[in-house]
């Protein structure tokens, strides 16, 4: 019968009285085996059985052939395969290696897949130590077999093992409630730490400044109407505050198990038809809340949300839209619907935390909101019903909280199907005096137009406007009140050969985030392109700002007739006009003294 590895270093322990000896012993077996050295270079794992001699790991295979020369002579069979899993540490797949989800100073680790997989990334993990990183990476990278809560032969809460969940059913329940991943497969370093954090005596909820106490003093029943006892008066308390109380009960047999009852009000202010309502609840025993039509004592079981918690960690109910009027919630210990937690005393640790959060908003808000979808705002929504609907499926806090900057990047990338019309310098919009409204989202940069002349600017995304002077006099434009960050510039000539005239990235006293403003003299008949954008990650929609001049590029500005003279028609229709910026000459908007003045002074053939 072939002796096994135990039966082998009893006998090594025997006659060696040092593990140093007994050491040095089974290198001289390795070593003095040519056998070893002649089957050492096979290409089949070391821990999986075959029928050839040998093994893919010189190290691995010479000792295993040192204590069983029959491995490297005839089939690596199931014994060798043994050896192998207890001698080879730093062998993939080797149990001797340590597991893949816990750090430990050899490299490798015991599944082959999982240490291949990691290695791949890390050659670090295999060739000197299998640390933190390597184990981390085994988490994401292995998977592993979900597990049950309390199952037998599951491992320690605070040990990593490959199976899902853990001995202790409170800690797992916990852990895995705050990071499912924990029972669905591997109880990794993760776990462990949560474990390590979590499930510990005496824990105690985080309680906010402005919290609402809870009026009860244990071990008396004030807020109980009818759940344990009879009488009770439900606590007034407000939505979107914290509530921190305690589920406590007298040592007397008579008192009865405590259960907390509180009243609230929804109010309905924008008329939609209801109050968007969730509870985030922290408990330190096991304990559950729920709300409950404000009837006499409706039972548990008529619930529309609950939520529970145990080892105060904070659990959140799912989101539903109730109509507007009073509401129960009821708090109890034990596991719903049962109350339970008749072993908590007022002593023990049972303190719990209750927020009620409400968002006057019910559907997604995409039906009664308005506004661009490429624009934040502090409400949820946006005017366009199918593109809200579309980002608010893909972020609910785009409806249910506020269209951020993210819903805005969102909307981009699911509602527009392009760039934006003028996103190329040579499909320029015409340019207006007043609100130009552009949209950088989906736009690209032309780089050739990047100018050394302006070194603040950086374009990451731009627009661009033509405009052709057919006014004298100053030119001011600005994308001031944007909401993220703009660059602007502006040329002559062609889009072929810009020349620069201005450019500006964070204008003075432009108010808006890091906002532009330029201004330049026009000259007649001269073609501007304007190039607006965002210089940082972050675009969306906003306004360019045109104020345009009040001149005039005409050289006979009195003919209005256009017959090459200023005479008695062009005076008729200068007065037919009067009061009026129809022949308007002067600019100063309206057709007065002023511009006869000038007909008269130009009287005769234009020059």
């Amino acid at each position: 019968m072939r002796p096994t590895l135990s039966d082998l270093l009893r006998r090594l322990r025997v006659v060696h009285s040092t593990t140093a000896a007994a050491l040095a012993l089974l290198t001289a077996f390795a070593s003095a085996s040519p056998a070893s050295a002649q089957t050492c270079n096979s290409t089949l794992s070391c821990v999986v059985v075959h029928s050839t001699p040998g093994c893919n790991s010189a190290t691995c295979c010479s000792n295993v052939c040192a204590l069983d020369p029959s491995c490297c002579t005839g089939p690596w069979d199931s014994d060798c395969v043994n050896f192998a899993n207890q001698l080879c540490v730093g062998y993939c797949g080797a149990t001797a290696s340590g597991p893949c989800t816990a750090p430990h100073n050899n490299p490798g680790c015991d599944s082959a897949s999982c240490c291949t997989a990691v290695c791949a990334g890390d050659p670090f993990c295999c060739s000197t130590r299998w640390d933190a990183t390597c184990a981390a990476s085994a988490s994401f990278l292995c998977g592993g077999t979900p597990g049950t809560c309390g199952s037998p032969n599951l491992g320690s809460c605070f040990e990593t093992h490959a199976t899902g969940a853990c001995n202790d059913v409170v800690c797992c329940n916990a852990i895995c409630a705050l990071d499912p991943s924990c029972c669905q497969g591997p109880w990794d370093i993760f776990c462990v730490s949560a474990a390590q954090e979590i499930c510990v005596g005496g824990c105690t909820p985080f309680v906010e400044r402005d919290a609402q106490a809870e009026t009860e003093i244990c071990p008396f029943n004030e807020n109980d109407p009818c759940y344990a006892q009879s009488g009770g008066t439900p606590q007034i308390v407000l939505a979107n505050r914290q509530i921190a109380g305690a589920i406590g009960k007298s040592p007397d047999a008579g008192t009865p198990t405590d259960v907390d009852v509180y009243r609230c009000t929804l109010v309905d202010s924008n008329g939609d038809g209801g109050v968007k309502v969730s509870m985030r609840f922290a408990s330190s025993p096991v304990a559950w809340a729920a709300i409950v039509p404000d009837t006499a004592c409706a039972a548990p079981s008529s619930q529309l949300i609950k939520v529970a918690s145990q080892l105060c960690v904070e659990s959140e109910s799912p989101t539903v839209c109730l109509p507007a009027g009073s509401y129960r919630i009821i708090v109890a210990g034990g596991t719903f619907p049962t109350i339970g937690g008749s072993e908590l005393t007022c002593t023990a640790a049972n303190k719990y935390t209750l927020i009620l959060e409400t968002v006057d908003v019910c559907g997604n808000g995409c039906g009664t909101a308005t506004g661009s979808c490429f624009t934040p705002r502090s409400s949820g929504g946006c005017g366009n019903q199918s593109c809200c609907n579309a980002v608010c499926a893909q972020d609910p806090f785009c409806c249910s909280g506020e269209w951020d900057a993210t819903c805005v990047a969102r909307a981009g990338q699911t509602c527009l199907t392009g760039p934006p019309a003028n996103d190329l310098c040579a499909s320029a919009l015409p340019l207006v005096a007043g609100n130009n409204a552009f949209n950088t989202l989906r736009a690209g940069t032309e780089a050739p137009q990047q100018s050394k002349a302006c070194q603040a600017t950086n374009f990451i995304r731009d627009v661009w406007f033509r405009w052709t002077a057919d006014k004298t006099g100053s030119v001011e434009l600005e994308t001031c009140g944007s909401w993220f960050d703009t660059v602007l510039a502006v040329y002559s000539g062609t889009c072929t050969a810009p020349v620069l005239v201005t450019c500006n990235d964070d204008g003075e006293l432009c108010v808006g985030i890091n906002a532009s403003r330029v201004t330049f003299d026009a000259v007649c008949d001269t073609q501007y392109l304007i190039r607006v954008g965002q210089a940082t990650s972050t675009g969306g929609e906003t306004l360019l700002i045109a104020t345009l001049p009040n001149g005039t590029c005409a050289e006979c500005p009195a003919d209005f007739d256009g017959d090459g003279q200023v005479a008695a028609s062009d005076l008729s229709l200068l007065l037919s006009a009067w009061g009026t910026p129809a022949r308007d000459i002067d600019g100063d908007g309206t057709t007065g003294a002023s511009d006869l003045s000038l007909v008269l002074a130009t009287w005769g053939a234009c020059p």
